[in-house]
Protein backbone atom coordinates (compact mmCIF):
# COMPACT_ATOMS: atom_id res chain seq x y z
CA UNK A 1 0.00 0.00 0.00
CA UNK A 2 3.00 2.28 0.42
CA UNK A 3 3.29 2.46 -3.37
CA UNK A 4 -0.34 3.52 -3.76
CA UNK A 5 0.16 6.32 -1.26
CA UNK A 6 3.36 7.48 -2.95
CA UNK A 7 1.79 7.47 -6.41
CA UNK A 8 -1.29 9.28 -5.08
CA UNK A 9 0.96 12.21 -4.15
CA UNK A 10 1.68 12.60 -7.88
CA UNK A 11 -1.90 12.14 -9.13
CA UNK A 12 -2.05 15.55 -10.79
CA UNK A 13 1.16 14.88 -12.72
CA UNK A 14 -0.25 11.59 -14.01
CA UNK A 15 -3.48 13.34 -15.01
CA UNK A 16 -1.56 16.04 -16.92
CA UNK A 17 0.10 13.25 -18.92
CA UNK A 18 -3.32 11.70 -19.63
CA UNK A 19 -2.35 8.57 -17.73
CA UNK A 20 -4.82 6.39 -15.89
CA UNK A 21 -3.34 4.34 -13.08
CA UNK A 22 -4.99 1.00 -12.46
CA UNK A 23 -4.05 -1.13 -9.49
CA UNK A 24 -4.98 -4.79 -9.81
CA UNK A 25 -5.08 -6.71 -6.57
CA UNK A 26 -4.75 -10.47 -6.75
CA UNK A 27 -4.83 -11.33 -3.08
CA UNK A 28 -7.28 -8.94 -1.42
CA UNK A 29 -9.09 -11.21 1.04
CA UNK A 30 -12.00 -8.84 1.66
CA UNK A 31 -12.81 -8.52 -2.05
CA UNK A 32 -14.67 -5.39 -3.12
CA UNK A 33 -15.11 -4.29 0.50
CA UNK A 34 -11.34 -4.46 0.91
CA UNK A 35 -10.84 -2.29 -2.17
CA UNK A 36 -13.29 0.26 -0.80
CA UNK A 37 -11.32 0.35 2.46
CA UNK A 38 -8.07 0.84 0.56
CA UNK A 39 -9.61 3.58 -1.60
CA UNK A 40 -10.96 5.41 1.43
CA UNK A 41 -7.79 4.99 3.52
CA UNK A 42 -5.59 6.39 0.76
CA UNK A 43 -8.18 8.83 -0.59
CA UNK A 44 -7.23 7.65 -4.05
CA UNK A 45 -8.89 8.45 -7.34
CA UNK A 46 -7.02 5.66 -9.11
CA UNK A 47 -8.90 2.65 -10.41
CA UNK A 48 -8.69 -0.37 -8.09
CA UNK A 49 -9.57 -3.78 -9.49
CA UNK A 50 -9.57 -7.42 -8.39
CA UNK A 51 -8.24 -10.51 -10.14
CA UNK A 52 -8.19 -13.15 -7.37
CA UNK A 53 -8.20 -16.03 -9.83
CA UNK A 54 -5.37 -14.40 -11.81
CA UNK A 55 -7.27 -14.71 -15.09
CA UNK A 56 -6.21 -11.36 -16.55
CA UNK A 57 -2.96 -10.78 -14.69
CA UNK A 58 -1.43 -14.21 -15.20
CA UNK A 59 0.17 -13.27 -18.52
CA UNK A 60 2.03 -10.45 -16.77
CA UNK A 61 3.55 -12.76 -14.19
CA UNK A 62 5.80 -15.76 -14.73
CA UNK A 63 4.67 -17.39 -11.51
CA UNK A 64 7.25 -16.06 -9.09
CA UNK A 65 6.64 -13.29 -6.59
CA UNK A 66 6.57 -10.21 -8.84
CA UNK A 67 5.32 -6.70 -8.35
CA UNK A 68 6.12 -5.27 -11.75
CA UNK A 69 4.43 -2.18 -13.14
CA UNK A 70 3.43 -1.86 -16.78
CA UNK A 71 2.82 1.20 -18.89
CA UNK A 72 0.24 0.18 -21.48
CA UNK A 73 -1.18 2.19 -24.38
CA UNK A 74 -4.91 2.30 -25.05
CA UNK A 75 -4.47 -0.40 -27.71
CA UNK A 76 -2.94 -2.81 -25.16
CA UNK A 77 0.66 -2.38 -26.30
CA UNK A 78 3.13 -2.53 -23.42
CA UNK A 79 5.49 0.42 -23.78
CA UNK A 80 7.30 0.25 -20.45
CA UNK A 81 7.97 -2.12 -17.58
CA UNK A 82 9.39 -1.25 -14.19
CA UNK A 83 10.47 -4.39 -12.35
CA UNK A 84 9.42 -4.62 -8.74
CA UNK A 85 9.75 -6.84 -5.72
CA UNK A 86 7.76 -7.21 -2.55
CA UNK A 87 9.86 -4.52 -0.87
CA UNK A 88 10.94 -2.38 -3.85
CA UNK A 89 8.12 -1.19 -6.09
CA UNK A 90 8.08 1.25 -8.99
CA UNK A 91 8.27 4.86 -7.92
CA UNK A 92 6.23 7.73 -9.27
CA UNK A 93 9.34 9.20 -10.83
CA UNK A 94 10.14 5.99 -12.73
CA UNK A 95 6.63 5.79 -14.15
CA UNK A 96 6.43 9.51 -14.88
CA UNK A 97 9.72 9.33 -16.79
CA UNK A 98 8.32 6.64 -19.09
CA UNK A 99 5.18 8.69 -19.65
CA UNK A 100 7.12 11.89 -20.32
CA UNK A 101 9.38 10.08 -22.79
CA UNK A 102 6.28 8.93 -24.68
CA UNK A 103 5.11 12.54 -25.01
CA UNK A 104 8.27 13.54 -26.91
Amino acid sequence: MRQLGELQKHAEEFEKLNAELIFIFREEEKGIDGLKEIRDRHKTRFTLALDPEKKSTQRYSNGRMEFDNYVVRDDGTIVGIVDGTLRERATAEQLLKILRDLQQ
